[in-house]
Formats: C-alpha cells, sequence, structure tokens
C-alpha cells in the first residue's frame, strides 16, 4: 500500500490519526501544505475541496481534516471557522458571547477527505459531543479547548492531559476507522495500488 500523505501543519491532529491507525498497516506522512479553504459552513465541503486539489497537485493519495465546533445556543457558531475564531478572540471573548445561555452542548463535527489522484475525494464523517464550560480552564492550545468539556469529562479540554484527549478524539471520531476499512476493503478488490 503506497504512503499517505496527511495534509495537517496541526501537530495535533497528525498525532490523533497515528494514534487511531495504529496497528491499521497505513503508512501516514504528515505534509504542510496550504490548500485553499472555500467559504462553506460544511465541513464535508472544505474537506473535499482541499483534499481533490492537494491529491491532484501531488500527484499522491492524500487525507485533508476538517473540523468544526457547533455551539447550539449560538446558532451552530463558530462552525469549521474554528480556526479563525481561535486567532482572533480568546476564551474570555467565546465565554462572553454565551453569557445568559443556558444550552450548552456543542457538536464537534469532523470529516475526513481521502482522495487518490485524479479521482474525487472519499469522504468520512464523525462527530463528538461536549459542552462550553462556564469558565475558562487552565492555558491551552486554542480558546476553544480552554472552554470545550467533552462528553464524559467535568473538565475542560485544556486541563486533560494530552494523551487522554488523543485517545477521546481517536475514539470518538471514528472517521480514522472507516478510512482503515474502506483501505483494506479497496486493496482487497484490487482497486488501491
Amino acid at each position: 500500500m503506497n504512503p499517505i500523505f496527511f495534509i495537517t501543519g496541526n501537530t495535533h491532529k497528525f498525532q490523533i490519526a497515528q494514534k487511531a491507525l495504529a496497528g491499521a498497516g497505513i503508512e501516514l506522512i504528515q505534509k504542510e501544505l496550504e490548500t485553499p479553504e472555500i467559504q462553506s459552513t460544511s465541513v464535508e465541503e472544505i474537506a473535499s475541496f482541499s483534499a481533490k486539489w492537494a491529491g491532484d497537485l501531488l500527484k499522491e493519495p492524500v487525507i485533508v481534516s476538517d473540523a468544526g465546533y457547533y455551539i447550539e445556543a449560538l446558532n451552530g457558531f463558530p462552525g469549521p471557522f474554528i480556526k479563525y475564531i481561535n486567532e482572533w478572540l480568546s476564551a474570555e471573548d467565546i465565554l462572553r458571547l454565551m453569557d445568559g445561555k443556558e444550552n450548552r452542548k456543542v457538536i464537534v463535527k469532523d470529516c475526513l477527505a481521502y482522495c487518490e489522484p485524479g479521482n474525487e475525494p472519499v469522504l468520512f464523517c464523525g462527530s463528538a459531543n461536549g459542552a462550553i464550560s462556564n469558565k475558562k480552564g487552565s492555558r491551552g492550545r486554542t480558546s476553544i479547548n480552554e472552554i470545550f468539556i467533552p462528553e464524559g469529562y467535568d473538565k475542560v479540554e485544556s486541563d486533560i492531559l494530552w494523551d487522554e484527549m488523543k485517545e477521546f478524539w481517536a475514539k470518538n471520531m471514528k472517521t480514522y476507522q472507516l478510512l482503515a476499512e474502506y483501505l483494506r476493503e479497496s486493496a482487497q478488490k484490487g482497486s488501491f495500488e
């Protein structure tokens, strides 16, 4: 099986992918490449477009992951624009947006797009639930992880050990397991070189 290039500059995303695909016989190589990111509220459309672009450019099989944090009380904001929100707003800014909101539920949607050069992307999507805390946790990697409480926990992501969070994301986002299953089936059919 050919190596697959994971298009990301985010080391944490790559570590989650490695954890999730451990033992699947897939050689994953991290490749930093700025892909054009279309403006859409759909993580599926964004991941699909970026994967097609990167696969055709590199002439190699690639995966691209796009995630969004959909806060129910804010009508799904920020969705897939989380990267920009993390750059522009602090955890305190986001908490101010949540002032007076009873519903703290967040759905984290992730879409993994796998694309071989010249082909259309194949999408694997998943989601995890959580909530926005009432106060900021310890200093984290991003604004959202200082206030996001993953389902099953009583503290924010930034207060949870990274190894535990890698396990949480790898287990809850079934996208990588679906990808591994797809690649195994493709290899058995002889469609994957």
